[in-house]
């Protein structure tokens, strides 16, 4: 079908009749391209709003029973538990204190980067990058060996030098927990901050200074009011992942009892006594599910209202730099001090508990011990069961996840239909409300209605599945803008040529889009990679991945062999960092909209 007949049925215009048709015959009418896709993309759009409904809908039903009565017991229990009351207040001091740590640290390194002549751009990118592909429980081990109350390195020596009876700083707290997960989400913020600046126009904080404001009333007043958006964007972003985030709440929390939103769900549909109870839990996220897409309104509105943010205009722009002078050395100590304790010392001291029989602070004594024993005793059956999962997951749910994406994209960004935008906005979904809730809603469909006809629980499919859709935001982003910056009249030119719109997608659009493709594919393989809550949610011991190998052995008791599988997991991925870093030149803002 040519481009101009896909155009007059998109746009609802006559065609032509057809000459060679017979009179009094009705030729029966073939489906437009977009139409088809319209209808195909309708069965993953189904199943995203489906899961968010059914979660909805069990907080009606007792017990959270698909079967169950209808019932608003659950929202009393709810609202009437005090247990409930505590993981609520938890949550809120949690992602307070997370996005208090993320701003301050990702929004400081970006006005360093972008704004001063502190130089290094392109190391403190790549290093973000970085950061964000660090797994969290990974630096959450390392934060536990340096400042657990008991057995933390740092509280062992205050202990001896001082005769302290007990160390000083409990990283295993609500506070801690916040702050190891904002230093991880820091990263996130950084890239999305220094987005916004690097296209900013500097003469408007060039006219503030001219006008007698200082840096720090330029900084308050000019710069980070035209920010606005970007900070906005990384806020929400950094607290959706905050709380559908379910490693550093199990590596941290779980032992000493502290509950946040996402471990409560996962201890309410795993408990370790008794009957599973879901009611609660499905209420509890019916609540979450409001927020999340009220919160979504919200960003969309402000996004749309931010015309007074637009100052990047057609001419020739370059951002103003700020001379640090003799606070260059203060600057130095601030970027070498975030990437010492936010990464290098947490990734030297899983290094280190991965080499020795037992949790130890450095020490001579300790050095003698050290051995590879971790490494060789290694249950390699368990090991390679997970790196196979592992490896099935990367390739697998990125490819569900970017062919999606792509034709959600064509959808909302080619097409003419009016409910275009309604195929954005359930892809945006996933981005806002948090992924354990659809971890979630896709365990009880699985445990109620595929049980006994093709049981999906605990298979590699449903894990490809939900993983895949949760990713679907981050690749519509990625390729709405793409395909904004490809011209229509290149496609219209290959029309007019005679080309079919199949043949026109094929060999204009595709390539064209390959890039954005490729570093989108990779940027969700390593995510895929580094996932936690999914796997745990929904996985079996069939589906295990080396995420889940890794916490599983550290929740045991087992940390050096944990250790060492966490090692041997960040080798694995190294070549695809590499290969990724590659392509991107380091850079990849909107990448980094999707690190959790």
């Amino acid at each position: 079908m040519s481009m101009d007949t896909l155009k007059s049925e998109e746009t609802g215009r006559a065609t032509p009749p057809d000459p060679s048709s017979a009179p009094g015959r009705r030729r029966p009418r073939r489906p437009s391209p977009t139409g088809v896709l319209a209808a195909v993309m309708t069965v993953p759009a189904i199943c995203v709003v489906g899961l968010l409904a059914l979660v909805v809908y069990l907080g009606f039903r007792a017990h959270g029973s698909p079967d169950g009565a209808l019932t608003l017991d659950n929202y009393t229990s709810l609202f009437g538990d005090s247990q409930v009351w505590e993981v609520v207040r938890n949550t809120v001091i949690y992602v307070a204190v997370t996005l208090v740590v993320a701003l301050f640290f990702g929004t400081a390194l970006a006005l360093l980067v972008e704004r001063t002549d502190f130089g290094w751009e392109r190391t403190i990118n790549t290093a973000m990058v970085l950061r964000i592909l660090i797994p969290g429980f990974f630096t959450a081990m390392g934060w536990i060996f340096l400042f657990h109350p008991r057995i933390g390195a740092v509280n062992q020596w205050l202990m001896d030098w001082f005769g302290l009876e007990k160390g000083p700083i409990n990283i295993v707290s609500l506070a801690g927990m916040g702050f190891v997960e904002g230093l991880s989400l820091s990263a996130l913020v950084f890239m999305m901050v220094s987005g916004g600046l690097r296209s900013l126009d500097g003469s408007l904080e060039e006219a503030a200074r001219a006008s007698g404001a200082g840096p720090w009333t330029v900084l308050r007043r000019v710069t980070l009011p035209l920010v606005y958006p970007s900070l906005i964007g990384a806020s929400l972003f950094a607290a959706t992942i905050a709380i559908s985030s379910l490693d550093i709440p199990l590596i941290m929390g779980l032992s000493n009892r502290v509950h946040v939103f996402s471990s409560y769900l996962y201890v309410a549909t795993n408990p370790s006594t008794g009957v599973t109870e879901y009611g609660v839990p499905a209420a509890f996220s019916g609540v979450m599910i409001l927020l999340a897409v009220g919160f979504s309104v919200w960003y969309i509105r402000s996004l749309r209202s931010a015309r007074k943010y637009q100052v990047v205009t057609g001419k020739g722009y370059r951002p103003a730099k700020i001379r640090l002078g003799r606070w260059k050395w203060a600057a130095y100590l601030f970027v070498i001090g975030y990437f010492l304790w936010s990464t290098v010392l947490p990734m030297l001291m899983v290094v280190w508990i991965s080499l020795l029989p037992f949790v130890q602070a450095p020490s001579a004594k300790a050095l003698e011990t050290v051995s590879f024993d971790n490494y060789a005793n290694l249950d390699w059956d368990y090991v390679l069961r997970g790196l196979e999962t592992t490896v099935k997951l990367m390739v697998l749910a990125p490819t569900f996840a970017v062919l999606v994406s792509l034709m959600f994209s064509f959808l909302v960004v080619r097409s003419r239909l009016r409910w275009r935008y309604g195929f954005d906005f359930v892809a945006f979904l996933p981005q806002a409300v948090p992924s354990t809730i659809f971890a979630f809603g896709a365990l009880i469909a699985a445990l109620y209605w595929t049980d006994g006809w093709y049981s999906l629980y605990g298979t590699l499919a449903l894990l490809i599945a939900v993983m895949g859709l949760v990713q679907v935001a981050f690749g519509t982003r990625m390729f709405n803008a793409a395909l904004m910056q490809i011209h229509i009249e290149l496609e219209e030119a290959a029309a007019m040529s005679g080309a079919s719109s199949w043949a026109t997608v094929r060999r204009i659009t595709l390539p064209l889009l390959r890039p954005v493709a490729t570093y989108t594919w990779l940027w969700l393989a390593l995510l895929s990679l580094r996932d936690l809550t999914v796997p745990t949610l929904l996985g079996s011991q069939d589906t295990l991945t080396l995420s889940v190998a890794s916490w599983t052995l550290f929740n045991s008791g087992q940390v050096g062999a944990s250790s060492a599988v966490t090692l041997l997991m960040i080798g694995f991925m190294t070549p695809v960092v590499v290969l990724f870093l590659l392509l991107t030149g380091g850079r990849s803002a909107e990448g980094a909209a999707r690190g959790g």
